[in-house]
């Protein structure tokens, strides 16, 4: 497993082997766009991948309720973040389901639910890569730091105001 600071140590060659599980991202383009500079596609890759991840369920409840609103933006949000990083079959996938969407495709919900597979799978083998690269946000950072400097005071009150609001049942 790297740890953070032998990312920037890793060449281009090293960078390939950790991207051969992800055969949809042109690993070199993404590289390129960001100007060769492996922490800011790294982080670029957990951003992207936290947005998957939040995008997928309202993409699931998209396809129970068969109520579309919305879903262009998603795509073409998608879309856009995918070509950044070079994954280019899943940003032109992105633009067949916006297509689909515009012309009343009758095969709209066979797609959807593909394209949720889809992300579905790439989420997963993303983050397997995103973890080895030892990439975390800044939150995780925070929380780590943030856990000794706590005031525990400020429990006891919080407990009090929950049952405060529970007894009034506003929760």
């Amino acid at each position: 497993m790297l740890c953070r600071q032998e990312v920037t140590d890793v060449n281009e060659y090293e960078m390939r082997g950790l991207f051969g599980q992800l055969p949809e991202i042109n690993f070199i383009a993404g590289y390129r766009y960001y100007l060769g500079n492996i922490d800011n596609y790294a982080k670029a890759l957990l951003s992207i991948l936290k947005s998957i991840k939040s995008k997928i369920p309202i993409l699931k409840t998209m396809i129970e309720s068969g109520e579309y609103e919305g879903l262009r933006t998603i795509t073409q949000t998608l879309r856009r973040m995918m070509s950044t990083i070079g994954c280019e079959t899943i940003a032109d996938f992105a633009y067949e389901m916006e297509s689909a969407l515009l012309n009343n495709d009758s095969m709209l919900d066979d797609k959807l639910i593909e394209f949720v597979f889809t992300l579905e799978d790439l989420a997963s083998r993303m983050e397997e890569v995103i973890k080895r690269l030892g990439v975390y946000s800044r939150d995780d950072k925070n929380r780590n730091a943030s856990y000794f400097k706590y005031d525990f005071s400020r429990t006891k009150e919080s407990i009090r105001l929950s049952t405060d609001f529970i007894d009034r049942k506003i929760i």
